[in-house]
């Protein structure tokens, strides 16, 4: 049987800092709460979705006046309250529990009834859509320039087959680029250097996790688990990333081609296989389902609450002083 790993969580870090977030209480409510959470908590607070709907507001609010200083017209999107999708309801299943795996597994395939989508039913419309149609091609072209800012220039001598670097730059992501830092990235924790330091060296911390007795234990039974149910995978990552890989590989297979023109691209369905895409949620159903089952019999979710928790105390004790001036700083230079 082969070796199995833990894949570190370091991204449950950052994922605690969110938008549309109002300010925490820093203590922990209870003993299951680690300190590192207790912090993030704090500072990023907890999802809301009246601030949510106000940021968006906000953000295309100023899309508007920069497109304006740029000599175009732009009606800003209305904000997106809440999903429209199962997800949306009251009686929307625990995205852990085995309701919610028994009927939409990973929540994959299942994202359009789960957050509404293409196949929800409910259309997007671009307020924008019918003056970019008005426009000449190179009034268009300048039009997604203004908005989006210029596309990366390609090396003709490169590789095509190699994978392009590409480092993210709100000041060349045209008006959304200047909405999005000024709304939602602006005097944020992580603009500090110090805290981007920090958080390269945490997330290494992270991958220690793998060691803990108790968790690797876990791990070993639910994948013994799993492979008599007849799937072969080492981790519980393992088996939802290759739900996911089988379904980007369902739309890498509808993408339009490469050099295909405005009209083409305009036209184009890029929606998969309605009988593939149904088979996928079979699969994708079925293997959440058993992966649930593994776990609860396994304990895995008790041993990686326990293993988080020892860890974030010993993170907390090596990085919480710097942590809390960083914090500080910040709140200092609002």
């Amino acid at each position: 049987m082969r070796r199995t790993t833990v894949l570190p969580v370091a991204a449950a870090i950052a994922a605690l800092v969110l938008t549309g977030c109002t300010s925490g209480d820093s203590s922990p409510s209870d003993g299951e709460t680690g300190p590192l959470t207790a912090f993030f908590e704090k500072v990023g607070g907890s999802y809301d979705e009246d601030e949510a709907t106000e940021q968006q507001r906000r953000a295309e609010e100023i899309v508007a006046a920069c497109m304006s200083e740029q000599g175009f017209e732009y009606a800003p999107n209305v904000p997106q309250t809440g999903s429209q999708g199962v997800m949306g309801g009251e009686d929307a299943p625990d995205w852990e529990s085995r309701e919610f795996a028994e009927q939409y597994g990973y929540g994959a395939s299942t994202s359009d009834e789960l957050f509404g989508g293409a196949t929800s039913g409910e259309e997007q419309v671009d307020p924008n859509a019918d003056y970019v149609a008005g426009m000449s091609e190179s009034e268009q072209t300048a039009f997604y320039e203004a908005l989006y800012g210029a596309a990366p220039e390609v090396d003709p001598d490169a590789d095509p087959e190699a994978e392009a670097e590409y480092e993210y730059n709100w000041e060349e992501a045209g008006c959304q680029g200047k909405a999005q830092h000024e709304v939602y990235e602006e005097n944020q924790l992580w603009d500090d250097p110090a805290m981007k330091q920090l958080s390269d060296e945490m997330s290494a911390e992270y991958e220690n996790m793998a060691d803990d007795p108790k968790l690797r234990e876990a791990q070993e039974k639910w994948a013994s688990c799993l492979a008599d149910a007849g799937y072969d995978f080492a981790t519980p990552d393992e088996a939802r990333q290759s739900v996911y890989d089988e379904l980007s590989g369902l739309y890498d297979s509808v993408a339009p081609p490469e050099g295909a023109t405005d009209e083409e691209l305009a036209e184009f369905d890029y929606q998969p296989d309605a009988t593939k895409m149904a088979e996928l949620k079979k699969k994708e159903i079925a293997l959440a389902t058993a992966d649930w089952t593994c776990k609860d019999s396994a304990g895995y979710a008790d041993a990686l609450k326990a293993a988080n928790l020892a860890l974030e105390k010993r993170m907390w004790d090596k990085y919480g002083a710097q942590l809390q001036a960083i914090a500080d700083k910040q709140t200092a230079s609002k």
